[in-house]
C-alpha cells in the first residue's frame, strides 16, 4: 500500500493506466493457454525461499523481500483467473508451493486438482 500510494503521488495514474491497458492482452494470453489444457500448473514463487528480514531491518529490505515473491501470483489478480497455491515440500525442507490456475469460472476444477495434489504429497 505504501508503494502504491508513493507511485500515485509521484506519477499520478500513469502506471495504473498502463497496467489496465495491458491486462486484456495478459488475460487473452492465459485464456489461449487454457484453451489447450484444463489447468496450468506453475511454481507459486519465482525463486527459492529467502530468509525473513532481521528484526529492525530497513524498510527497503522488508518491502523488497515482500515484492520479490509476487511475480507469479500477481497476474491472476488482474486477469481474474481462479488460482490456488498448494504446499508440496518434503518434511523438513523449505516451503515450496505449486500453483494451479484454471479458466474463468472453473473454480471447482482448480480446487479439485489442488485437493488431488494435496492427497499425493506427504507434507505432514
Amino acid at each position: 500500500m505504501l508503494v502504491g500510494e508513493h507511485v500515485r503521488r509521484t506519477y499520478g495514474g500513469r502506471h495504473y493506466a498502463k497496467g489496465q491497458n495491458i491486462s486484456p492482452r495478459l488475460r487473452a494470453a492465459y485464456d489461449g493457454a487454457l484453451d489447450e489444457v484444463d489447468v496450468l500448473v506453475l511454481p507459486t514463487q519465482p525463486l527459492r525461499p529467502t530468509p525473513l528480514p532481521a528484526p529492525g531491518a530497513p524498510r527497503e529490505e522488508i518491502v523488497g523481500r515482500a515484492f520479490e515473491m509476487v511475480p507469479n501470483t500477481a497476474p491472476f489478480n488482474v486477469t481474474g483467473h481462479p488460482a490456488v497455491s498448494v504446499p508440496c515440500q518434503p518434511p523438513g525442507s523449505l516451503p515450496i508451493g505449486l500453483m494451479v490456475v484454471g479458466p474463468h469460472f472453473a473454480d471447482r476444477t482448480v480446487l479439485r486438482v489442488a485437493a488431488a495434489v494435496e492427497g499425493l504429497s506427504d507434507i505432514g
